[in-house]
């Protein structure tokens, strides 16, 4: 049975496998890592060298800046350069970050408040930011209803 099968009418991907999936930025073909540490140079459809990961955003308490990124512990904010964005002013407490909005809280409403904001012509990393949603969750939503199609990232 191939990739191009189908399986009760249902497109068949491949067998489940054990591992961290990585996506192609630009042909969205997807790699499952079986090891650690076993993401390719390239992608080995289109050769990309570029590999989507989530998307965070942040807020830094001491100018109250917000701001998106691939890393999950940003050195520093990007507009007061403080090493110490991360840790409030006055209190001491940890955990300043504006945190994603993992999978798994993901319900209906907010999957179709994506669907319609990418109708309505917004990219996927605008409706991350707006909504925290991880950039990955967000394109695979897009992605799953508009499969087939160009997706704006």
């Amino acid at each position: 049975m191939g990739s191009g099968d189908s399986v009760n009418g249902m497109p068949y991907e491949g067998p489940v496998t054990a591992g961290k999936v990585y996506v192609c930025s630009r042909c969205s073909h997807r790699w499952v890592a079986r090891k650690k540490g076993g993401l390719p140079k390239n992608c080995p459809k289109c050769r990309s060298t570029v590999w989507m990961k989530d998307y965070h955003i942040c807020k830094c308490y001491r100018c109250n800046h917000k701001w998106g990124t691939v890393n999950e512990e940003p050195k520093r904010c990007p507009k007061c350069h403080s090493t110490k964005w991360a840790v409030p002013v006055k209190t001491g407490e940890s955990s300043p970050r504006v945190r994603s909005v993992s999978r798994s809280m993901i319900g209906p409403d907010l999957m179709k408040e994506v669907v319609r904001r990418y109708a309505e012509g917004e990219s996927c990393t605008a409706i991350a930011i707006a909504t925290g949603i991880s950039f990955s969750d967000v394109y695979a939503i897009v992605k799953s209803h508009y499969a087939g199609d160009h997706i704006l990232v």
